[in-house]
């Protein structure tokens, strides 16, 4: 009922039929249909048994370390259905105020790589709709960590960064009540007037404005792909959130493409964001970099996970958590429970009495061997 081949080849072709082939109507469609059939997301949460030796510890609780990217469930839609699946929780990005983002088509798929390409533009339907679904969430029971992905968003260039912060800050005040932690993202390659806040010291300011306001929360910052020789500015960009009290570091964010790579006939965009099975490449490098440079910072893994085997190379290069967006978009969410039997066969084939136990040996710039 939830494999992946059956999602793939025939749930997937009658939502694309059902949506007249338009990805973003996809996805809402499942939104809904999520919120709405509790009994299949239960059924779901049944079959996937998560396995104690796969429980992770993040700034004080036993973490089930799979969880949902950024853009799964931006507005928090289907918190408590996704909460019986997944370790983790990451929706948004939030901002402040509504925003409508870019006009559609804005989402493309390239069905032979298994990438999406978006040029959403940060939409968002503002704090007040997603204070309903996490106050419902809290509400009904949802015990599973929430870590809210959010930014605050220039709206003009004068005062842009001013405006940026004192959003950023009347977030920080309404969700810190509901929520386990944060991740600072302003790594989108579709919104302009984000660039303003890539420097070290914006950063600094940041972390600093999140220490202060949820000193027991998870602050975490997410980075872009980089190639290797524009390592030092982005490395020097998460030096400034974790001098200032940040806890760790979500890589990697989607990559810039230009139109004339986008599998689109209609797109009315200079460029896209590409995420999906291509990102992995990037991934593991800015892991095992990241960990070697902060060595005992929380690293989150997202981009090109599409299998156990992705998921465990992941952990074996210093990641403490793993998430996904993409891949589900195309396998379903019960490849939740394909990557986490894989992870499993990995560590008994390697000698692992627990992911712990691997992740120690990352830590230590070793190897994992049995």
């Amino acid at each position: 009922m939830f494999s992946t081949d059956v999602f793939r080849n025939s749930v997937r072709p009658e939502l694309y039929s059902i949506a007249n082939n338009d990805p973003e109507a996809v996805h809402e469609l499942v939104l809904a249909q999520m919120r709405s059939n509790a009994f299949g997301v239960s059924m779901l949460s049944r079959l996937l048994k998560q396995e104690k030796e796969l429980f992770v510890k993040i700034n004080g609780r036993s973490v089930f370390p799979f969880g949902t990217a950024a853009g799964l469930d931006k507005n928090g839609d289907a918190l408590l259905p996704l909460s019986g699946i997944f370790g983790f929780l990451e929706p948004g990005t939030l901002t402040l105020n509504f925003r409508a983002g870019n006009s559609r088509p804005r989402v493309a798929v390239d069905e032979k790589n298994l990438d999406l390409y978006n040029a959403q533009g940060f939409p968002c339907n503002g704090i007040d709709y997603f204070m309903r679904n996490i106050a419902n969430y809290r509400k009904r029971g949802g015990k599973t960590p929430v870590y809210v992905n959010l930014c605050g968003m220039p709206t003009s260039a004068d005062n842009a960064i001013q405006i940026a912060m004192d959003e950023m800050r009347e977030l920080l005040k309404r969700l810190t009540p509901y929520v386990d932690g944060f991740v600072w993202n302003c790594a989108s390659p579709n919104t302009e007037a984000l660039k303003t806040l890539r420097t070290r010291e914006i950063a600094h300011a940041t972390s600093a404005m999140m220490k202060e306001m949820a000193p027991d929360k998870l602050r975490l910052i997410k980075i872009w792909p980089y190639e290797p020789q524009d390592k030092e500015p982005v490395f020097d960009f998460v030096g400034g959130f974790m001098e200032a009290g940040g806890n760790g570091i979500v890589t990697t964010n989607t990559k810039m493409f230009p139109r004339s790579e986008i599998p689109a006939a209609e797109w009315g965009y200079q460029s896209a964001g590409r995420s999906g099975r291509f990102l992995k490449p990037y991934m593991t490098r800015s892991v095992r970099e990241l960990r070697a440079a902060f060595p005992d910072s929380v690293i989150v893994a997202t981009g090109g996970i599409y299998s156990g085997d992705d998921a465990y190379d992941a952990f074996m290069n210093g990641a403490d958590l793993v998430e996904g967006y993409t891949p589900y978009t195309f396998y379903g969410l019960g490849l939740l429970g394909e990557i986490q039997k894989g992870v499993m066969e990995r560590m008994k084939k390697d000698g692992f009495a627990s992911i712990e136990e691997l992740q120690a040996k990352a830590r230590q710039g070793i190897n994992p061997q049995p």
